[in-house]
């Protein structure tokens, strides 16, 4: 069984796969010979995806995607060939989370009227946690983490999923259909939802018409589920005081975009997941692989994070 290895292997990962017979090749070492023979895909490489994807005899059966969310693959393409895609939900949700955090405390607690400020003049109305109601838009591992971290400071959040289904750590969930009733009662709304054709311009005018003044709107998401015209028309007209994006549409921003000359706009850059390269630290993209190579190669089953293709996550 062949398996490609986008994403890098170490000694322990190559030699734990061979256990179950799986030989390994990269981008780097692949002959054209065996593009046909990858059944399993670590991480995604586009040139070498299409290869596959348009080879006949391809055998490829299983993407173990590199990130969250998956609207990068052509996910149609993988359903009608019947490939599974399994994500890496929850990885990232531990720095993705700090990083909401601090956004919240960096405007709660007036940091930003600091940040240029070369003269004294003390500012003091600031905000405690507690103080704040959070709605979180997307309740999987990320939003779990994150209103966790709010709880720990007293706060109150609320979380929006497809069906409304009640979730750890939220005080309350809405189905996407009943989102409002949460709305009304938040301080800061946070956007965490995935990159699908539902989700698209989600946050859009007519959404943040529903709003008389919003603290903070955060972005940790898709930039494709934000219409930012409409949030800077928001902005200027303070229906929404700050906002922290970490994700934008495009990506990178051009230069003299309006998002970087307002002042209450926060770009983080897409880096809210980035994490010190410590030595040692546990975890990491191989441990989902991990946890489904038995079962695939014994029985062809997966036991976590699969992607529901038609949804998209």
């Amino acid at each position: 069984m062949l398996l490609l290895a986008v994403k890098v292997l170490n000694t322990e990962n190559r030699n734990f796969l061979a256990k179950y017979g799986i030989e390994v090749v990269t981008p780097d070492t692949i002959k054209a010979s065996q593009i046909s023979e990858i059944v399993i895909s670590y991480g995604w490489d586009n040139a070498i995806g299409e290869e596959i994807l348009t080879n006949p005899s391809s055998k490829l059966k299983w993407i173990q995607a590199q990130s969250a969310g998956v609207d990068y693959l052509p996910l149609a393409q993988l359903k009608a060939r019947d490939i599974t895609v399994t994500n890496a939900s929850g990885l990232k949700a531990l720095p993705i989370a700090q990083t909401v955090l601090s956004y919240i405390l960096y405007f709660a607690r007036g940091l930003h009227m600091y940040a240029t400020r070369t003269h004294w003049e003390p500012f003091t109305d600031q905000y405690l946690v507690s103080e704040l109601p959070v709605l979180v838009f997307g309740t999987g591992r990320i939003g779990q983490q994150i209103a966790k971290l709010i709880k720990s400071f007293g706060g109150t959040v609320y979380g929006v999923n497809r069906t409304g289904h009640q979730v750890p750590n939220f005080d309350r969930v809405y189905a996407m259909t009943d989102y409002q009733e949460g709305l009304a009662k938040a301080d800061i709304v946070v956007d965490g939802l995935p990159g699908t054709t539902e989700t698209d311009d989600f946050f859009d005018e007519r959404f943040f018409e529903q709003m008389n003044q919003l603290f903070l709107f955060i972005n940790i998401g898709r930039g494709t589920t934000l219409n930012q015209s409409a949030l800077l028309s928001a902005i200027d007209d303070s229906r929404v005081k700050y906002a922290a994006l970490d994700v934008t549409t495009p990506e990178p921003l051009p230069k003299n975009h309006p998002l970087f000359e307002r002042s209450q706009i926060l770009l983080t850059q897409h880096t809210s997941w980035g994490e010190n390269a410590q030595t040692g630290r546990a975890g990491g993209l191989f441990t989902f692989l991990e946890k489904n190579v038995p079962s695939f190669v014994t029985e062809g089953t997966f036991v976590q994070n699969v992607v529901d293709l038609d949804r998209g996550y």
